[in-house]
């Protein structure tokens, strides 16, 4: 797994995200253990429905970052949204 790899990748996907005040932050891709984590914030959203429902969301992150990524990863997708459907 190639950092810039994932980086480009998730710049990709801020773009549609931050259309919607949402943005995707990269917080670690470690090669030793295929990990990707990424955080979504919610700082500058006023709707929050209006950006990619959680699962959603998860599939086209997971999407984007195969087409970079050809060997097997563990995505990790913080999503605040989620913590409060779950609360």
């Amino acid at each position: 797994m190639d950092e810039s790899t994932v980086t480009a990748a998730v710049e990709e996907l801020r773009r549609p995200l931050r259309a919607d005040g949402a943005d995707l932050v990269l917080i670690r891709a470690d090669p030793r253990t295929a990990v990707v984590e990424l955080r979504l914030e919610l700082d500058g959203v006023t709707c929050r429905d209006c950006v990619l429902p959680p699962d959603r969301l998860a599939d086209v992150v997971e999407s984007v970052l195969r087409r970079g990524i050809p060997e097997e990863f563990e995505l990790v997708l913080h999503d605040p949204r989620r913590d409060t459907e779950t609360a």
